[in-house]
C-alpha cells in the first residue's frame, strides 16, 4: 500500500470545518485493504484456471460456485471454487497509529497473510 499524505486544516485563527479526517483516513484505508483482498482472490481463481471477461461474469461465478470456510479459533478462512480450495487467508488484522515529533500521524494496517492453494 502506498503512503498517502493528507493535509489537515491549520488551527490558527479559523473556524474548524465539519470534517472528520480520521473517519476519512480509516475509510480509505479499509477500502484499499478490501480491494487488495479482492484482487488476491481473483488471482487465486486465475491460478486454478477460472478467468472472467467482466465483473458480472465474475460475480455470477462466485455466487454459484464458491464458498468460504471460516475457522475463527485459528483465524483462518479457506476459499473454495467447485469444492476445490484455492485461497487461504489468515486474518490477524492489525491497525496501529504513530504520532511523530513533527506532529504527523502515521497509520499502518495489516490484513493478515495469504496463500494460494
Amino acid at each position: 500500500m502506498k503512503l498517502t499524505k493528507i493535509e489537515a486544516p491549520k488551527f490558527e485563527n479559523m473556524d474548524l470545518p465539519n470534517y472528520d479526517i480520521i473517519h476519512d483516513v480509516i475509510g480509505r484505508l479499509s477500502s484499499e485493504l478490501n480491494k487488495k483482498l479482492e484482487d488476491y482472490i481473483i488471482e487465486g481463481l486465475k491460478r486454478k484456471g477460472f478467468e472472467f471477461e467482466n465483473r458480472l461474469e465474475l460475480e455470477t461465478f462466485i455466487k454459484n460456485n464458491c464458498r468460504c470456510e471460516d475457522t475463527p479459533h485459528k483465524k483462518e478462512r479457506v476459499y473454495f471454487a467447485n469444492d476445490t480450495p484455492f485461497f487461504l487467508h489468515k486474518h490477524e488484522i492489525e491497525m496501529t497509529n504513530q504520532i511523530t515529533l513533527d506532529r504527523e500521524v502515521k497509520m499502518y494496517a495489516n490484513y493478515g497473510s495469504y496463500a494460494y492453494l
